[in-house]
């Protein structure tokens, strides 16, 4: 069974809300004098809020390149 495109949508709406509150998290407590959190935050956290970003923004090129479906015409 494919994946449905709203699905996929809500998805990654909810990891670039959750992740955008990890990064509110980063800035504004002391989490970031931890070097682990400085390490994820520019290697991982990062990079996934600008994939999820773009994904969001072109979500039907995305889906396009990833074969992912759109449902019923």
């Amino acid at each position: 069974m494919a994946v449905k495109a709203k699905k996929v949508r809500v998805a990654i709406r909810w990891i670039h809300i959750i992740l955008g509150v990890v990064v509110l998290c980063y800035v504004y407590s002391p989490f970031h004098e931890n070097v682990a959190f400085q390490i994820a935050m520019k290697f991982l956290i990062i990079p996934i809020i600008t994939i999820t970003g773009v994904w969001i923004w072109k979500f039907k090129a995305v889906n396009r390149f990833l074969g992912i479906d759109e449902g019923p015409p």
